[in-house]
């Protein structure tokens, strides 16, 4: 993943056009007030329709209430399962490693807070004034929360972390529909002009990429050594234990 990840960079700051073709169809033109060479007016319509925002929305949110569910199943196997294995808490423990490291860390906290992408919006070619910057480049063009890259595309595409719930043809099935849905919740921030198509190719690829490092951080040994001493002790101390010891005491 970290290679093609890497040739995807490459091959978007090396042809912007890529970036302004898939972004051109959204773009409704207009006069410009005051023509000035180089700036287009205009706007990109469907970020004012209602039901496209409302469809955003759901993608915006869903991403977070099944990394809600994920903690809340975390927790009630930690607590109150006296009989987990490494297997049962594979699962959630891969899905909120990714997210901690995908979504929140690498993307929010560290790519769209410091690398100052203009949104397409934002740009001259799309109705703003900033210029266009190649995804990847620093810039002090934008200060924060900024579009490289995207954040939403990130968090729709770590839903892919959630495969591990599913076994076999189930498996295969949930990929190819989770996969469809987060690219097209991806596409509708093109089309809102907050992101261009590198953008969300990259956080997508991003949140793919530490899917896979998460997979690969528990099956360490060291990693797994304490996932089992980490066991071991949840397993005592677990809720449904205590329940099982008073009730064979009383017996």
């Amino acid at each position: 993943m970290l290679v093609i990840s890497a040739v995807a960079l490459l091959l978007f700051r090396t042809t912007s056009a890529i970036d302004i073709f898939f972004s051109e169809p959204f773009f409704t033109e207009h006069d410009c007030a005051t023509p000035a060479a180089g700036v287009r007016c205009g706007k990109f319509n469907l970020v004012f329709d209602p039901f496209w925002r409302l469809i955003r929305a759901i993608g915006h949110e869903a991403p977070i209430y099944l990394m809600a569910c994920v903690c809340i199943h975390m927790a009630w196997l930690m607590m109150f399962n006296p009989n987990k294995t490494l297997a049962d808490i594979s699962p959630p423990l891969v899905a909120i490693i990714s997210a901690l490291l995908g979504p929140l860390l690498v993307v929010n906290l560290m790519l769209k807070e410091y690398w100052g992408r203009p949104r397409p919006f934002q740009t001259f070619f799309f109705g703003g004034d900033k210029p266009y910057v190649p995804p990847g480049d620093i810039s002090n063009h934008c200060e924060s929360n900024c579009s490289f890259v995207s954040g939403e595309a990130a968090a729709v595409f770590w839903v892919l972390a959630l495969m591990f719930y599913f076994s076999g043809k189930n498996r295969t099935r949930f990929v190819i529909v989770a996969s469809i849905l987060a690219a097209f919740f991806a596409m509708l921030r093109v089309s809102f002009g907050r992101h261009y198509i590198s953008d969300v190719v990259m956080g997508g690829l991003i949140s793919v990429s530490l899917v896979a490092f998460a997979v690969w951080l528990i099956q360490t040994p060291i990693v797994r050594s304490l996932l089992i001493a980490m066991l071991k002790f949840s397993n005592t101390y677990a809720w449904g234990r205590h329940k099982l010891r008073n009730r064979n005491g009383r017996g």
